[in-house]
């Protein structure tokens, strides 16, 4: 039970980025935003990382990496993976302030075990189980319901759609790539520290052609530190910390905590309508990755 809580303490943290994101000063881009977030965040999330290397090997534990060589192939996946987290940023935030963060979150979240089962598929050669393809149908039709306006005086941006659904790829990728270097050996920690890093670098690169003038002001102080320390470095470190003694399809139900942290926030906080559409896609989606999580538990298709 503690750590189902620290999985879903994790999860919760992670659904308040949409959010947060929105009571971002006027001026703040998705991409300055996401930025942001990702060059402290991840800075935080390194340190962090140095810390429990440098306690492991005074307690003469494994130090970073795999036990191993560091191979070209492991390189390239952790490039990867932090590639995907930095392009996650601001499509993530671009979607959910097109379409609203109870929309933008779901379809990001939703997407994303539908990707993880082709990429899977694609890269690590499993073929995909009926169960995955009854739940991708099942989020697609879900998608399509919270993507309807439902006589709502606004309509849905088909970009900010595609931005959510590359949201969702880029977090599937984060997935697969992760899963290939836990199999060759790497620690849960050290694939986060690794790619964390990395993607902080390429975003602080990003931020030197940004402006990022908001952050000066006292609301984008407090976002900027949110979305570091809560969403990423915290939100991360529960998560793992929770992951490592919690089976994959436990984890599957305990993280709907972040969609449905997200789409509470968006009621309460930004105002945003609930439709019957929407209430069905958001049924639809958590039915998905339910079902996805009942099959792992199960162990067949």
């Amino acid at each position: 039970m503690r750590y189902a809580l620290l999985v879903v303490a994790g999860g919760i943290l992670f659904g308040t980025t949409g959010t947060t994101g929105a009571l971002a000063p006027a001026g703040a881009t998705p991409l300055s935003v996401g930025a942001v977030r990702l060059a402290f965040g991840g800075l935080l999330l390194a340190a962090i990382g140095v810390v429990a290397h440098v306690a492991a090997k005074r307690s003469g534990r494994a130090g970073f990496g795999p036990g191993r060589r560091i191979t070209g192939r492991d390189v390239l996946a952790v490039v990867v993976c932090a590639s995907v987290i930095m392009i996650f940023q601001p499509t993530f935030l671009q979607g959910t302030r097109a379409n609203g963060v109870m929309v933008g979150t779901m379809i990001a979240l939703g997407s994303s075990p539908m990707f993880a089962g082709l990429f899977e598929w694609l890269v690590l050669r499993q073929r995909p189980r009926v169960s995955w393809l009854v739940a991708t149908a099942i989020s697609v039709g879900g998608i399509v319901a919270m993507s309807r306006t439902g006589g709502l005086p606004v309509r849905i941006s088909p970009g900010g759609v595609a931005d959510s659904l590359v949201a969702g790829a880029c977090y599937a990728t984060l997935a697969v790539g992760a899963k290939w270097l836990l199999g060759r050996g790497w620690k849960p920690l050290d694939v986060a520290v690794a790619s964390m890093t990395i993607g902080a670098a390429m975003a602080l690169v990003t931020l030197t052609r940004t402006d990022i003038s908001w952050v000066a002001q006292p609301r984008g102080m407090a976002v900027a530190a949110w979305l570091a320390v809560a969403t990423i470095a915290a939100a991360y470190t529960l998560n793992m910390a929770g992951l490592a003694h919690t089976s994959a399809a436990a984890a599957t139900t305990l993280n709907l905590a972040e969609p449905a942290t997200a789409t509470l926030l968006s009621l309460v906080v930004l105002g945003e309508a609930v439709t019957p559409d929407r209430i069905l896609g958001i049924a639809c989606i958590v039915s998905g990755v339910l079902l996805l999580g009942f099959a792992a538990r199960r162990g067949g298709g």
